[in-house]
């Protein structure tokens, strides 16, 4: 068989399917396929146009051919997108899916790891992360999109300043990918993927009902696929394209980040609040696995062990972040900053407990990971209990027993259920020996606390 130019098979093949003449496309695939140089991502392509063509059962093959062949060359993402397209496409073949899991769950442990995208970050940011909009119950989330009408808003200048290119070192790949993906191999300087944090260290039966959960989601490029502030608590990971991350600073918005294969976002709306912190672009046409807070805590109370996974996956994302921005330990290296992570200990606590006590002697502090608590004190005129303050996902409390030995100065009671990250005295001030001004800050921010407090009283006759 003569030998044949793959990359300008693909290159044209790429350039017919765009131009929507799907039949010659085809046959260039097919030319790749016979000739047995046929990737993952050439099955997919194939998949993807016989299904246009209205070739069913040509697709469903081609579909399970890609699962396999990402399998075999280490992708995990982008076999268990597949996976879930090839069951929403046969939802009624049992056996199907449960071959599919079986693949993907015994396979999973070897391929952690392998798959480690290149961040491109444009400029250093407060966050570089938000999510999508979760899709609407009932919708076909394989072929899944955004409202049309959405694509012919005009770019602003942040929008306009995420599309143009980034300056990077070329990637050297055996094989040219057929859009612009930065996937790249273990070893290779990287952002780890969300594989190290959710799918590692979860043992098959887990990891199956993570599989079973996760969602498959299109999005066309050019769509804004989330907004600032609006509501949406899933976590997002890029299978295929890239996203741009924009956020309001003051009356601008500014480009923070672009994020691509294997790379994730929706971890604060998820966490903490459930709203999204940034405004997320499509940059190209995006293939994206999507799992909703509800889906795992579903799992969670089904596998509880699977909590330690999502409190580490917290811990380095979420956490981080936060204790990178606070004016308290932002002083602190990345290294530092990781210690003092892991000295947190989870705490839980319903409605209705309290957390500390006023007058009581304490020696920890604590950050709330999810949801609220008020914070009361007794008005020393009259007995009465003042409501000072009612804190939740990201804020502290606890500080002055810290640092200054002294009984709690105010009464926290937990309005919800909550979940809260302590850290002891012990732990702190064996940090604080190599940062004397840690405590300099938290004197500053318990200066600011009894001010208010004292206006809050004063304000109350």
């Amino acid at each position: 068989m003569a030998k044949i130019d793959v990359k300008k098979l693909k290159t044209d093949a790429e350039k017919l399917r765009g131009k929507n003449k799907l039949d010659k496309a085809l046959e260039l695939y097919e030319q790749i396929d016979k000739a047995g140089q046929a990737d993952a991502k050439t099955l997919q392509r194939m998949a993807e146009i016989y299904l246009k063509l209205e070739k069913s059962k040509e697709g469903i093959d081609k579909y399970r051919q890609a699962m396999n062949k990402y399998v075999e060359e280490g992708f995990l993402l982008q076999a268990i997108a597949v996976g879930k397209i090839l069951q929403e496409l046969v939802p009624e073949n049992e056996a199907l899916s449960e071959e599919i899991e079986k693949i993907l769950a015994k396979t999973q442990g070897a391929l952690i790891g392998r798959i480690q995208p290149k961040k491109m970050v444009l400029q250093k940011s407060a966050e570089t992360s938000a999510s999508p909009e979760p899709i609407p119950d009932g919708t076909s989330t394989a072929k899944a999109e955004a409202e049309p009408e959405e694509r012919r808003e005009e770019k602003t200048e942040a929008e306009a300043e995420l599309e143009t290119p980034v300056q990077e070192e070329p990637l050297e790949l055996e094989e040219p990918a057929l859009e612009e993906e930065t996937i790249v191999q273990a070893g290779e300087e990287g952002t780890s993927s969300i594989d190290f944090l959710l799918f590692s260290e979860l043992n098959q039966e887990e990891f199956s009902e993570v599989y079973r959960k996760l969602r498959s989601v299109k999005v066309p490029a050019g769509v804004r696929i989330c907004r600032e502030g609006e509501s949406g608590d899933s976590i997002f990971i890029i299978v295929q394209g890239k996203v741009g991350v924009i956020k309001r600073v003051g009356e601008e918005e500014k480009a923070l980040a672009q994020l691509g294969v294997g790379e994730f976002f929706g971890e604060f709306g998820y966490f903490m609040d459930g709203l999204r912190h940034a405004t997320v672009k499509a940059l190209t046409d995006l293939e994206l696995l999507e799992i909703s807070k509800s889906d795992m805590d579903q799992i969670i109370e089904q596998f509880p062990q699977v909590k330690e996974v999502m409190l580490k996956f917290y811990k380095e994302r979420v956490l981080d972040n936060l204790l990178a921005l606070s004016p308290l330990t932002s002083i602190l290296s990345p290294e530092e900053r990781k210690k003092l992570i892991d000295r947190f200990e989870l705490r839980e606590c319903e409605p209705g407990e309290v957390i500390v006590q006023e007058g009581e002697p304490g020696d920890a502090m604590f950050l709330i990971k999810s949801g609220r608590a008020e914070v009361t004190t007794i008005d020393p005129r009259d007995s009465r209990r003042l409501t000072l303050a009612r804190l939740g996902a990201g804020d502290f409390f606890g500080e002055v027993s810290l640092i200054k030995n002294k009984p709690r100065t105010a009464t926290i009671t937990a309005l919800t259920p909550m979940e809260l990250l302590v850290i002891t005295r012990e732990s702190f001030e064996e940090l604080s020996q190599n940062h004397p001004e840690l405590v300099g800050l938290l004197e500053q921010t318990i200066e600011q606390r009894v001010e208010a407090t004292i206006k809050k009283i004063m304000g109350e006759k």
